[in-house]
């Protein structure tokens, strides 16, 4: 019986076992290889040419916003911004909108480059739109089509089509939207890409920045204009006022010794009706002569003071001052019933000064005594020392002034007289001689009546003389 011969079994594969893998031809795997290496290199090629890019955009920008910093221009800075928007992403038409002064709530065309439909000078953006709102929010370039069809107003979608393809880019300061610049028609006529609103993006708050600086730059310069322009009229006004107070001040010093030339000639008159022996009429008419040269000095030294001349440097005896002024005052007080009083404990008294200056402050000071006086009363005067000062004082025994008013005694045109009979001139006058020399003069009220004080800085005699010589 014949027996059948075994089949062969196919051996069983274990875990272990090697996995059959279908032949490829070296070509293909080559062919992919190269394929794959291409996309590598396209895309190092790409991601090279953006970092490029980016470099040149941030030193472009870095370079614009120096040069921003420098330019304070208003208009000068719109032309240079731009030019660098326009050169930078190949846009070949722009416009930038901006609120003019007095109209915040409004964006208005500041300035447009480029050819074709541009918008017209009273065409606008404004400010509480919800166009504006959506860039304030978003604070980077967006695609105009999208505004245009998404939140434009009427108004606002008339200027936006005639930039449509292109960029809407918010200018932001701080918070806040102050302007919009459009872009569009780029010369290779392909979408803005992402490189371009990231360019723009950053120059576009560094613009916002640089056009809030010009504009302040701008106010500040007109605003210096009209100060220089209000200051000239205020110096040409206080020339005026000075010449006005000139006269004002020559009309009332030189009343005093015509007063007193018209008493002397009344004497003279009755001395040769009465036939006085002709030395008193020579003395009358030497004190008129005298008073006479005092009307010239006066006048001078008004002018001198206007034209900022010194006090004189002599040596002067203030006692003997006083005495001349007493005795030239001493028919008016007299006439007044006043009694003069003289204390002077310190005699003589030097100080460095001029004589006719020193005449015309006792001279107004024992005026005024007599004309508070008006039934008659003293005047007192003394001259003291105290530390290295000469102290004058005159004192009346009149009513005094108001406390209220004396912090105001002492400037122009204020007198606390009855209207008509003070200009207001004589204390202020007194107040700029004694300052001249150096020294203080104060009013306080005594009881009865008031004080003047005033302070000189005292001098030997013999120093002065030689200061002089």
């Amino acid at each position: 019986m014949n027996q059948k011969a075994p089949r062969n079994k196919a051996p069983k594969r274990t875990a272990t076992s090697p996995r059959r893998v279908k032949p490829t031809s070296s070509a293909s795997a080559v062919s992919a290889l190269k394929e794959q290496l291409e996309e590598k290199l396209q895309l190092l090629s790409e991601t090279n040419r953006q970092l490029k890019r980016k470099i040149f955009d941030l030193y472009t920008i870095f370079e614009i916003s120096r040069n921003f910093n420098s330019v304070l221009d208003y208009q000068t800075l719109l032309d240079t911004f731009m030019f660098t928007s326009l050169g930078q992403v190949a846009a070949l038409k722009a416009a930038v909108f901006l609120t003019r002064e007095g109209k915040s709530e409004r964006f208005y065309l500041a300035k447009a480059k480029g050819s074709g439909a541009l918008p017209s000078a009273e065409e606008y953006f404004s400010a509480t739109s919800r166009l504006a709102a959506y860039l304030r929010r978003l604070n980077r370039p967006a695609p105009s089509e999208d505004l245009l069809r998404d939140v434009a107003s009427p108004e606002e979608a008339a200027i936006l089509e005639k930039f449509t393809p292109g960029l809407v880019v918010p200018l932001i300061y701080q918070t806040r939207l102050t302007g919009v610049f459009l872009l569009a028609d780029r010369i290779s006529q392909t979408p803005f890409r992402e490189d371009d609103v990231e360019f723009l993006s950053i120059l576009a708050n560094q613009i916002a920045v640089a056009i809030e600086n010009a504009r302040l730059y701008d106010s500040e310069r007109q605003a210096t204009a009209q100060l220089r322009s209000a200051q000239q009229q205020l110096v040409q006004s206080e020339k005026l006022a000075a010449l006005g107070e000139m006269s004002a001040k020559v009309a009332h010093e030189v009343n005093n010794p015509l007063g007193i030339i018209k008493n002397y000639l009344l004497l003279t008159r009755r001395s040769v009706d009465e036939q006085v022996p002709v030395s008193k009429s020579g003395e009358y008419l030497d004190i008129v002569g005298d008073e006479i040269d005092r009307i010239a000095r006066i006048v001078k030294q008004l002018l001198e003071l206007h034209r900022g001349g010194q006090p004189g440097t002599e040596s002067v005896d203030i006692v003997g001052v006083l005495d001349s002024v007493l005795m030239l005052a001493e028919r008016q007080l007299e006439a007044a019933h006043v009694t003069v009083h003289k204390d002077y404990r310190l005699s003589p008294a030097w100080v460095v000064g001029s004589v006719e200056s020193f005449k015309q402050v006792f001279l107004n000071i024992v005026i005024n005594a007599r004309d508070a006086m008006s039934t008659g009363g003293t005047l007192t005067v003394t001259v003291d020392r105290a530390d290295s000062s000469v102290v004058i004082t005159l004192c009346d025994t009149g009513p005094g002034i108001p406390p209220e008013q004396i912090p105001r005694i002492f400037e122009p045109f204020f007198t606390a007289k009855d209207p008509g009979k003070g200009t207001g001139l004589g204390l202020s006058v007194c107040w700029g001689i004694v300052k001249s020399h150096n020294g203080s003069i104060t009013f306080s009220n005594m009881n009865p009546g008031g004080c003047f004080e005033i302070r000189l800085p005292m001098t030997d005699g013999k120093q002065a003389r030689d200061v002089v010589a």
